[in-house]
């Protein structure tokens, strides 16, 4: 979805209708003061997603863990399949 920009004075006439479009559809709007950009509105599940993606990608424990395992199935590796892991055990 297209970024939207929008200035202070249209906000305050829109906010409503803003946050339920950023609540809803995703958008995201820049709030300019000025002609300059200030602020951003966006989802709050949107938000959340970017925080946990950056907590990620800030631990290099984590990283390395994801690079490595990238590594090996791009040498081939293969790994269990749903079936494997989901299956239940026949009764006796």
């Amino acid at each position: 979805m297209k970024i939207k920009i929008i200035s202070i004075p249209d906000l305050r006439k829109k906010l409503p209708k803003v946050i339920g479009l950023a609540q809803k559809l995703g958008q995201e709007y820049v709030i300019t003061q000025n002609n300059r950009p200030v602020a951003v509105i966006t989802g709050f599940e949107e938000r959340e997603s970017w925080r946990e993606t950056l907590e990620i990608i800030s631990d290099k424990k984590a990283m390395k863990r994801i690079r490595m395992g990238l590594a090996y199935f791009n040498r081939g590796g293969k790994g269990k399949n749903f079936n494997d892991i989901f299956r239940t055990k026949e009764p006796s």
